[in-house]
């Protein structure tokens, strides 16, 4: 797709032509004729090789993918589980007869889970009672 500095879309509207003026003196294709044409050519020379490698990558699969996937993630699988053997193999199980507890029984420990009555006012024919009950 080429792409023309002559051929940009002109914006009408409020324009100062004095600016315009100022700016215009800036375009490098009043001091070498042919600049945007071979700014265009030496841009997609330069992106060539990025452009090729991104062709290549539009052409695979997704079995592909997970297979190119596959060189890192499976040394990953494999340092994991190693970790993992190590851990068991060097903590040393509980003592016969200790309990362990987990984080959510260490929350919930103790705590009542039948719902409370909590009057709101001393007067007890006001009728209203909120009931509370201990839930996480």
């Amino acid at each position: 797709m080429s792409m023309h500095h002559d051929n940009a879309p002109q914006i009408h509207g409020d324009r100062d032509p004095e600016l315009e003026q100022l700016l215009g003196s800036l375009d490098p294709q009043d001091l070498r004729p042919g600049f945007w044409q071979g700014f265009h050519q030496r841009v997609a020379e330069a992106a060539r090789f990025e452009l090729a490698r991104r062709r290549r990558l539009a052409d695979l699969t997704i079995a592909g993918t997970v297979t190119s996937w596959a060189r890192a993630v499976v040394p990953s699988a494999v340092l994991a589980a190693a970790a993992a053997a190590a851990i068991l193999l060097v903590v040393p199980a509980p003592p016969e007869g200790e309990i362990v507890v987990g984080v959510e029984e260490l929350l919930s420990a103790g705590l009542e889970w039948e719902p409370t009555a909590a009057p709101v006012d001393e007067d007890p024919a006001g009728g209203v009672t909120f009931a509370t009950a201990e839930i996480f």
